[in-house]
This record gives structure tokens, sequence and C-alpha cells, in this order.
């Protein structure tokens, strides 16, 4: 008997938490000074003295992304000009 309590509020539990981090969902912050993101930002990075790499690939690697989403973002490192 204890077993099937046990194991009702665990099922009923992880529901409740489903439900709540579905209503109550945040970004990801990736700073130096631990500020929250902003709630519009699924992720926020922000910092003062350091950049953001994005993927370096050469123009033929980048061709081969099969169906790229519209606003994928890479750095392409040759045929520049």
């Amino acid at each position: 008997m204890k077993r099937f309590v046990y194991s009702l509020l665990c099922v009923i539990s992880s529901f409740f938490t489903h439900q709540f981090s579905t209503i109550f969902a945040q970004g990801v912050g990736v700073n130096e000074d631990g500020s929250s993101p902003d709630n519009s930002a699924i992720l926020d990075v922000k910092s003062s003295s350091k950049g953001l790499l994005i993927p370096r690939m050469t123009m033929t690697e980048r061709n081969l992304i099969a169906s790229p989403a519209t606003g994928l973002l890479v750095f392409q490192t040759d045929n520049v000009s």
C-alpha cells in the first residue's frame, strides 16, 4: 500500500511540475553579473568584456546544411568579399 501511495504521489507531482514549468517557463541567461534573463528572450547573453562566437565554416560546409532555418547564423571563413 505504501508503494502504491508513493507511486501515485510521484505521478501527480511530475504532472504538476510539467504543468507549472510550461506556465512559468523562462529563458536562459548567460552573464557574469548573475542577472535574470529578459522575459521576452529564450537566450539572453550579456557581457561588457567578451563577445559571442558563432559557428565558423567554409562555404561548402554552409551549403551542405539541409533545410537551414530562416535566420540561421554562421560565419563563413572563405570566399568572402
